[in-house]
């Protein structure tokens, strides 16, 4: 058999009279899904034209079998992350603000000027008869209020205090360093525990 007969055939018979090519299905597995095709008019008078419009896919038609859906269904809109990304921005600039209040807090009331200024005022004569013994922080973690800066020579500092009598007080502490030298000679300014009724009571 001539391998050019049939489509010669073919030719002949597209070339009378007008047809309808309709495509009746999709190519697939599972079920096959309707495919619309337009009509073209076969005629000697003019070229074949054929023009296929896209299967009307589904969310059921979504299966590894149907690699269509992935070609004809429209891609959502990308997602936003600025949302996100800004309260990530300030929980994180909260945290790290909190966690260094906290941290230079603790350093102020584990120094030295602290300590010592605690213990100085805690066997005093005054302040024992006023608060009782065992002087203390008014709680686990108290605020220090102020400044210390072993570098500049500035001692600045004043918190809460509280003692067995449950009397509660404030102790203010103000020192200076006269020399320059960092290991120099240091001149208490002010030093004091202060009563609920406002008497100070001078601890230097």
């Amino acid at each position: 058999m001539n391998p050019l007969s049939a489509p010669l055939g073919l030719a002949r018979a597209l070339n009378g009279s007008s047809r309808r090519l309709v495509l009746c299905r999709s190519a697939g597995l599972g079920n096959r899904s309707p495919v619309r095709v337009a009509a073209a008019r076969m005629s000697t008078q003019g070229e074949t034209a054929t023009v296929l419009e896209p299967p009307q896919q589904t969310w059921e038609a979504a299966h590894a079998n149907n690699p269509a859906f992935a070609v004809a269904r429209e891609l959502p809109p990308p997602k936003s992350h600025k949302r996100e990304i800004g309260i990530f921005v300030v929980v994180a600039a909260v945290t790290w603000g909190l966690g260094s209040v906290i941290a230079f807090n603790y350093q102020r009331m584990t120094s030295t000027p602290v300590t010592a200024a605690l213990f100085t005022a805690r066997h005093n004569e005054g302040v024992r008869e006023a608060f009782g013994g065992q002087l203390s922080f008014t709680s686990a973690f108290p605020w220090i209020s102020g400044d210390i800066s072993h570098l500049k020579g500035v001692v600045d500092v004043e918190f809460d205090v509280v003692g067995s009598k449950e009397v509660r007080g404030h102790l203010v502490l103000k020192s200076r360093r006269i020399t320059s030298n960092q290991n120099g000679e240091w001149k208490t300014i002010e030093f004091y525990v202060e009563t609920p009724e406002g008497h100070r009571i001078d601890c230097s």
